[in-house]
């Protein structure tokens, strides 16, 4: 029988088990993907000739494992790795956790060049962007699973472009770990801070139905008009100490999408975990929530900076293999090395959550251009390229090629060098002569 959750103090627990000694700390990155038909330039369907359903079956001839839910394959596993599907058939690989950022890249590639094999077979193209830049049936040809036919309900009701996000947006992530609870909170703190940064210079999402938007980062804007009692910024972080108890009050009041029992998925009609911790869900009257309850919990909170047993680092568009690994290489450079985590918290401690919550919708649409206290954000980046290139010479994790890990930061140095989002590129060239393709952007941009 499952653990049961009986008071706060037990949820605390769960969160204060999740620190780990430094030489266990590890690195995961995800990435999702659109998958289009490239005869007509539409994303692929769960269902038909070109389709999920036909590249997990190849998928499954090199050894992944089907994941089913009411018979139907919904994910693969391998090797510790697991390839997951967004609602509207993105394609996500969640890496296995790994000490350095030569394996978490090689990790990327190697599944990036299978499913690219897989895909060249079947004529699907393999997009990398933010949100899909063209007009496509985006309410139907979903991935069948009960959670997103509840969250589907519940996004409709709850914010303007819940929707929007399911079907047509992807993201870059990077999972890191924690020692303790002071550890997790100078960690959080600096995530939270620096999350518009990383919208800014990874931005790259600027095309809404074939037409300039007003934004460098439509998938960004997205995401903050999805819902805001469970997206954006937690306030508390930006408190004098952040803690466990702190993170578990705020899990605590927001409302529930569901609860899984039997492989069933109830809907929880929106009450709080709070009210389940109390043995008050009209759905399971009487009955506490355990260790799945509270994970399935968390997976349904979207905030910019998401505490697990772990950090997930949530601020990035979609986009090449480079910035794959440009990620990861950021956060850890920065995160992973004691006397560089202290110099970068002590740079942004001072800042307020009110001047965050505005830097995170100022940068959807500025990008670098976006002012912190008076400067603009493109002038502050060199400063914290410098500090994670450090924390990475610090960790000293060499590649069988005897490379260090900081030349990962090289897609950002460059961006800064340029001056302009890649989203500014795009536009650049797309958009700067009379007579265009737009379609040209699939091939441009595919892997």
């Amino acid at each position: 029988m499952s653990i049961k959750f009986e008071n706060k103090k037990h949820i605390i627990q769960y969160f204060e088990k999740g620190s780990k000694k430094k030489n266990e700390w590890k690195i995961g990155t995800e990435h999702e993907k659109f998958l289009y038909d490239v005869d007509n330039f539409k994303p692929i369907k769960y269902n038909g000739k070109k389709s999920i359903i036909s590249l997990f079956n190849e998928f499954q001839k090199n050894g992944w494992e089907k994941i089913l839910e009411n018979n139907q394959p919904v994910a693969l596993k391998r090797s510790g790795s697991t390839i997951s599907l967004e609602p509207r058939c993105q394609i996500e690989l969640s890496g296995a956790p790994v000490k350095t950022l030569h394996q978490t890249c090689m990790q990327a590639k190697k599944y990036l060049d299978e499913l690219k094999k897989i895909c060249d077979k079947k004529k699907i193209g393999i997009f990398g962007l933010g949100y899909y830049p063209t007009k496509f049936e985006k309410m139907n040809g979903w991935v069948p699973k009960k959670r997103y036919v509840i969250m589907k309900k519940k996004m409709i009701k709850n914010g303007t472009m819940g929707l929007e996000m399911m079907s047509s947006t992807c993201t870059i992530q990077t999972n890191l770990d924690y020692s303790s609870e002071r550890d997790m909170f100078k960690k959080m703190r600096v995530g939270f801070a620096l999350q518009p940064f990383i919208t800014a210079i990874f931005a790259n999402s600027p095309f809404v139905n074939s037409k300039k938007s007003k934004f460098l980062s439509y998938r960004s804007y997205i995401w903050s008009h999805t819902d805001k009692k469970r997206c954006g910024i937690i306030p508390s972080v930006f408190s004098k100490n952040f803690t466990f108890e702190e993170y578990v009050f705020y899990l605590l009041k927001v409302p529930m999408y569901f609860v899984v029992r039997n492989n069933k998925y109830l809907d929880a009609r929106n009450q709080c975990f709070g009210d389940f911790l109390k043995g008050k869900l009209k759905i399971l009257p009487k009955q506490l929530p355990g260790i799945k309850d509270l994970e399935n919990h968390i997976t349904t909170i979207f905030t910019d900076v998401r505490l697990k047993q772990y950090i997930e680092m949530r601020g990035a568009d979609g986009g090449p293999w480079s910035r794959i690994c440009a990620l990861p290489a950021f956060w850890v450079g920065l995160l992973y090395n004691k006397e560089v985590l202290d110099q970068v918290f002590s740079l942004v401690k001072e800042w307020k959550y009110e001047e965050i919550f505005k830097l995170n919708n100022d940068v959807q649409k500025l990008g670098l251009q976006s002012k912190l206290r008076g400067k603009k954000i493109q002038n502050i980046f060199p400063t914290l390229l410098e500090l994670s290139k450090k924390g990475l010479q610090k960790r000293k994790m060499l590649s069988k090629k005897k490379e260090n890990e900081e030349h990962f930061l090289n897609p950002l140095y460059e961006i800064i060098e340029k001056g302009i989002t890649p989203a500014e590129e795009l536009i650049k060239k797309y958009f700067n002569k009379k007579k265009r393709k737009f379609n040209r952007i699939f091939f441009d941009n595919s892997y």
